[in-house]
């Protein structure tokens, strides 16, 4: 699995966010303070950026995951294209604050290219400045038409900002548009597994879950434990 974006979106953040709800690290660590677990050459914890892959194994229930945390900025772009090469599914890291942005586009184009199942995590979403519906709007037009929110935001670029639940209904509607056999069940009126088949489209990269939160605060994890959305959803394509 591997975490993907433009320099500054929060990868790196959300790596150790990650690695903290897997059980792997007991504190996350933080880029500004040079203690994350995948920046370890001196000039990365200097410079605060990524320069090169790096891997972290663990196990998600029965199976075992490598977390790979890749380079943002534009300098190392074939490094970010190595990793790609043998990845299973991908999260694209945005913020939302500065939006979609130039290597956000190229990174799109080629998971696309390539048929990388990719989820979509909005961060910082407790920043000043952080958009919901018109970053949204961004993602369908720059990116993919087959972006698909997830949650809701409430209190958007507060520290208070949290979670809503979404109806399933604009969800489904996105899935019947891919899948005939999921339309006629959705047109029937019958009972749907959106889920099961939310977990299909993705594995095939037809549509891109957009998920919210923020790396920093922990905010978008469940209640009540340490997991994290991006986490739960990473069963959309594996398992």
């Amino acid at each position: 699995m591997g975490i993907v974006a433009h320099v500054d979106a929060g990868k790196t953040s959300l790596t150790e966010r990650l690695l903290y709800a897997a059980g792997v690290i007991d504190r996350v660590g933080r880029v500004d303070d040079g203690n994350t677990q995948t920046d370890s050459m001196d000039l990365e914890r200097k410079r605060g950026i990524t320069i090169r892959s790096a891997v972290v194994s663990f196990a998600l229930g029965d199976l075992p995951v490598n977390l790979i945390d890749t380079p943002g900025h534009s300098d190392f772009i074939a490094e970010v294209e190595r990793a790609l090469s043998v990845l299973d599914g991908a999260v694209l890291v945005i913020s939302a604050v500065e939006g979609v942005q130039p290597q956000t586009r190229l990174l799109m184009r080629t998971l696309s290219r390539l048929r990388i199942p990719t989820l979509l995590f909005v961060n910082k979403i407790d920043r000043v400045g952080a958009r919901y519906d018109e970053l949204l709007a961004d993602i369908k037009r720059l990116l993919t038409p087959a972006a698909v929110p997830m949650v809701g935001v409430t209190d958007l670029g507060t520290r208070s900002a949290d979670l809503v639940a979404l109806d399933d209904e604009p969800l489904a509607e996105m899935l019947a548009e891919r899948n005939d056999d999921f339309l006629e069940r959705y047109l029937a009126g019958g009972p749907l597994d959106v889920a099961g088949e939310l977990r299909r489209q993705v594995a095939k990269a037809w549509v891109h879950p957009v998920y919210f939160g923020s790396a920093m605060t922990g905010v978008g994890g469940t209640r009540g434990d340490r997991r994290h959305p991006v986490m739960v959803a990473s069963g959309h394509w594996i398992g």
